[in-house]
């Protein structure tokens, strides 16, 4: 048990960073006992604010799943006190979280709050260039929903190993799926093929997640089905939420770019069915760092691209694909 003299006793004053963090560990854990020990008279005095605080707690680490790895911490001072801000990736939300805790001048806990991570990870992989000779991993134009280095473009930025990372989707007319999309069968991506982007070795395999209804995630396995493809020199490339039980290769496999590896699906932290890339400079993604990813020969919105990272909004293909539709369009001489 801990004392809650002895806290008390040892916080007479501002936090420091290894207090600070041993708090926010016990919130993901769902631990309140050391929170209700250091909160301020305005919290306790509440009605029934210990059973609140504990719920609180209770529900963050049922909500947000367990913390993978810390992005970024720092203490901060806030008029005489102090706020402790961590950023985290966590198992059940895709897009990293922020945990902020607020204590008064005598280091007694005011406040504790969570909201999605919306600053840029760190990265020194900015001016990357990439060394596998990239091509989109699927056939067809697809729509870049989040894709690009800002925030503002694309939500994976908080988070490192998916720094620069792109959700794509299939988009007709106007939306991404037929009839009421009530199944996964009614999006236009659900079981469309997923290629390998690059010729390389495959050192992870996911395939027995169980896809999702749509607009219901199950939380748990963030990236769902998944393959991971090692193409030398440090390059990575994760390909995810794919249809359960659709992955056809193994661990140890050599692949071509341009080979089908599975489909795409609707399985871990994802709404509806989509193919989630990204390329990392290591095969496990909680502890790899992101990389540009610089695709070559593609179609960005009608225009071809020699060398390019896609952005959001634009409809994207790879332009073979796009030289033969073409050709079988065009009439006969």
């Amino acid at each position: 048990m801990i004392s809650a003299a002895l806290i008390s006793c040892a916080l007479a004053q501002a936090p420091t960073l290894h207090q600070a963090r041993e708090l926010a560990r016990d919130v993901y854990e769902g631990r309140s006992a050391r929170a209700w020990a250091l909160a301020a008279p305005e919290l306790k005095t509440r009605s029934r604010a210990e059973a609140r605080l504990a719920k609180l707690i209770a529900s963050t680490r049922a909500n947000l799943g367990a913390e993978v790895r810390v992005i970024t911490e720092a203490m901060v001072d806030d008029e005489g006190g102090t706020r402790y801000q961590r950023v985290s990736a966590v198992s059940h939300w895709a897009r990293g979280m922020e945990l902020e805790l607020a204590f008064d001048p005598a280091g007694r806990l005011l406040s504790l709050t969570t909201r999605p991570a919306s600053r840029d990870a760190p990265t020194v992989s900015a001016l990357h260039q990439t060394r596998a000779d990239l091509r989109l991993p699927f056939e067809g134009g697809w729509y870049v929903l989040w894709g690009g280095r800002r925030y503002e473009d694309n939500r994976h930025t908080p988070v490192p190993d998916m720094r620069f990372a792109m959700d794509v989707f299939i988009v007709r007319g106007p939306g991404t799926f037929s009839k009421r999309g009530r199944q996964n069968e009614d999006y236009y991506a659900w079981a469309q093929p997923v290629l390998a982007p690059a010729d390389g070795v495959v050192v992870a395999v996911v395939n027995d997640v169980v896809d999702n209804a749509p607009n219901r995630p199950r939380p748990g396995v963030l990236y769902g089905n998944t393959v991971v493809i090692d193409h030398g020199g440090g390059e990575f490339s994760l390909l995810g939420h794919l249809q359960q039980r659709s992955v056809t290769v193994k661990r140890g496999d050599v692949v071509v770019a341009g080979q089908q590896v599975a489909r795409c699906g609707n399985s871990g932290m994802s709404t509806e069915p989509h193919l989630h890339y990204q390329l990392m400079d290591a095969a496990d993604w909680r502890v790899a760092q992101g990389l540009p990813a610089q695709f070559q020969g593609f179609m960005a919105d009608g225009r071809y691209v020699e060398r390019g990272e896609p952005m959001r909004t634009q409809v994207i293909s790879h332009a073979e694909v796009e030289a033969r539709r073409e050709s079988a369009s065009a009439p006969a001489q």
